[in-house]
């Protein structure tokens, strides 16, 4: 299944990236190419999750626009998953 990613997913991707700085290259290789194995969606969506609760939430702890970005980004990546 390929993915569509849109150009600010792919803004945020490549920011995931670099913080990981490189651990995980397969993941976000095979992100781009649209080919991710179950592990690879694990991890990538591990790392959006992470980087939501760092970066993605007010005080409130309700999402502020970067965490709904996010949001839409983990609900992209993980549909491969949901739909097996």
């Amino acid at each position: 299944m390929k993915l569509a990613l849109t150009d600010r997913q792919r803004e945020i991707v490549r920011s995931l990236r670099f913080k990981d700085a490189g651990k995980n290259a397969a993941a976000f290789d095979n992100l781009e190419k649209g080919e991710m194995s179950f592990p690879e969606i694990d991890v990538l969506c591990g790392l959006i999750n992470a980087e939501f609760m760092m970066e993605g939430i007010l005080p409130t702890f309700e999402p502020n626009e970067y965490g709904l970005e996010l949001e839409r980004l983990l609900d992209l990546v993980n549909r491969p998953r949901l739909r097996s």
